[in-house]
């Protein structure tokens, strides 16, 4: 079990969400409001966008100048997913008061929705900069940072936004993430824990702790910790799947294949669900099921190591020697330096 690709996703969900929320950003008053930008305002947070739009683009028609009009419109556009005009508005915006973090935050977080991450690391810097208390800033920054696989970055930006605001659990549920991936479980388990006191209703906090005890070989406290989670939220697919994998490893088998399944009824697409599925079905000796659920683990997850070297070890365990020799060099083509694809190929390859 690859314990990093379950946590990552994980992490995924809980950064996919702070992405998701970047573009309902909150923006400050102005001292001397005109009637259009009052209009836009109260649109924007109703969250009547066309309306908001509308009103800030006759804000801007009277006074072109008005960079907090172009920031603002930027947002909003930004939130409609007219991801092209926003950019215009938020450059326009940065062009008239280069001052001003928030365009840089807008822009940062369209690039971001782009898959444009190195564009959108720089924006995200450049607020932190201009503005180093900004909460929102930091943890974009934390995000971005993240997915380009700058960890020892990404956990500063969070340590960062944690001082800034030590009331939200947010920075401190990303930043166990974080942490765990680095081998740090005690840190970790410290992180997502804060993020509980803080706030005990968030599954994620929940979920990663669960992972991070199982990665420690502390399977009774995340058997716990999915059980806390499924409190809260009973079909959550990722608290469903760590407590059937928890299962499996105490030989719970059946328990095992039923969590998997009632993760799978939820998300029918969920990968390591029905990966781990495959292992608890093998493991009470239903191969032709078994193999079944491996396959289709694959198509969903073709670059899923896991899943590859733990076919390849069903294979091996049926004496398809030449089938599982084939899966672990699928492994190693997606990850060359995979110690237990290598040690498994390796072996395999020398007996006959």
């Amino acid at each position: 079990m690859n314990f990093r690709q379950e946590l990552k996703g994980a992490a995924a969900k809980v950064l996919s969400t702070t992405l998701c929320a970047m573009t309902t950003l909150a923006l400050p008053a102005l001292a001397q409001e005109s009637e259009a930008m009052k209009k836009g305002e109260a649109a924007y947070q109703k969250m009547n966008l066309k309306e908001a739009a509308n009103q800030f683009r006759e804000v801007i028609r009277q006074e072109p100048g008005n960079a907090k009009a172009h920031q603002r419109l930027g947002a909003v556009l930004a939130a409609m997913e007219d991801y092209e005009t926003a950019i215009l508005e938020c450059k326009q915006s940065i062009k008239l008061d280069g001052k001003n973090f928030l365009p840089h935050v807008v822009l940062g977080q369209v690039l971001a929705n782009q898959g444009k991450m190195q564009e959108a690391l720089g924006e995200f810097q450049e607020a932190c900069k201009l503005k180093p208390t900004s909460f929102r800033s930091h943890m974009d920054l934390g995000f971005a940072c993240t997915h380009m696989g700058k960890i020892d970055e990404a956990i500063a930006a969070y340590r960062k936004a944690t001082e800034i605001n030590n009331k939200d659990a947010s920075p401190l549920i990303n930043l166990g993430v974080l942490l765990a991936q680095q081998g740090k479980y005690p840190q970790a388990i410290e992180a997502e824990q804060q993020a509980i006191t803080l706030d005990k209703r968030v599954p994620e906090a929940h979920i990663n702790l669960g992972n991070i005890y199982a990665e420690s070989g502390d399977t009774q406290s995340a058997v716990q910790s999915f059980k806390d989670a499924l409190k809260l939220a009973p079909g959550h697919p990722n608290a469903l799947s760590g407590l059937g994998w928890m299962l499996e490893k105490q030989g719970d088998y059946k328990g095992a294949v039923e969590n998997q399944k009632k993760a799978l009824k939820t998300v029918p697409n969920f990968s390591p669900a029905k990966r781990r599925l495959a292992t608890a079905l093998a493991a009470l000796g239903d191969n032709k099921a078994a193999e079944t659920e491996f396959k289709g683990a694959i198509k969903l997850a073709p670059r899923d190591v896991t899943a590859h070297v733990e076919y390849a070890q069903f294979l091996e365990k049926q004496g398809q020697r030449e089938s599982a020799l084939s899966e672990y060099k699928k492994a190693l083509e997606i990850k060359p330096d995979s110690k237990i694809a290598l040690e498994a190929m390796n072996k395999l390859a020398k007996t006959k």
